[in-house]
């Protein structure tokens, strides 16, 4: 299923099957897409501003 970018959607846009491997031309659903990606600027501001402040 070919959704929009040029990438299409991995399995059935859920969780991956253990093991299995999201390729770079895939992706998940957009709601997953977009809780990794808050995810992730969580723990970039902890390591950028947080941890060098406590040195």
């Amino acid at each position: 299923m070919k959704v929009g970018f040029g990438w299409k959607l991995h399995g059935d846009g859920r969780a991956p099957r253990p093991g299995a491997v999201v390729r770079p031309d895939e992706r998940l659903s957009w709601g997953r897409t977009v809780g990794l990606g808050a995810q992730h600027v969580v723990a970039m501001f902890g390591a950028t501003f947080v941890a060098p402040a406590e040195a």
